[in-house]
C-alpha cells in the first residue's frame, strides 16, 4: 500500500471538486439555455410580466458567467490530463494549495493573477 503526499491529496481533492463543478455547471448551463430559448409570445406570462427585459438581461449575464466558469473548470481538468495542473501558466511555479482549494480552476499563481488583473506582463 502506498502513501500519498500532501500535494497528491490536495490535487486529488481539486480534481474531484472540478469534476463536481463541471457536472453541476453543465446541467445549469443546459437548463438556462433551454429557458432562454423558450418562445415568448402574446398571452404568455413572460410576455406580460413587468420588467421582463431586465430579467432576460440578468439571465443572459448569469448564463455567460456560468459558461465562463465551466470553460475554466474543463480547461483545468485538461491540465490534469496534461500533467500541468497546479503550475502557473505564466511563470511555471507551483500555484499555492490554498489558492487551488479556493479556486480549483486557477490558471496562475496569485502574483501572476494580480499582475494580469492590473494589466502588466510580469
Amino acid at each position: 500500500m502506498s502513501a500519498t503526499t500532501p500535494r497528491e491529496d490536495v490535487l486529488g481533492a481539486c480534481r474531484k471538486q472540478l469534476e463536481v463543478l463541471v457536472d453541476r455547471l453543465s446541467n445549469g448551463v443546459a437548463q438556462l439555455t433551454a429557458e432562454a430559448q423558450r418562445p415568448v409570445g402574446p398571452g404568455t406570462a413572460a410576455a406580460t410580466a413587468a420588467g421582463n427585459e431586465g430579467d432576460e438581461e440578468v439571465a443572459r449575464s448569469v448564463l455567460l458567467s456560468e459558461e465562463q466558469i465551466l470553460g475554466e473548470a474543463q480547461a483545468a481538468l485538461a491540465r490534469f490530463d496534461e500533467g500541468t495542473f497546479g503550475r502557473c501558466q505564466r511563470c511555471g511555479r507551483a500555484v499555492a494549495r490554498t489558492r487551488l482549494a479556493t479556486i480549483p480552476y486557477a490558471r496562475n499563481c496569485i502574483k501572476c493573477a494580480r499582475a494580469a488583473e492590473a494589466g502588466h506582463n510580469g
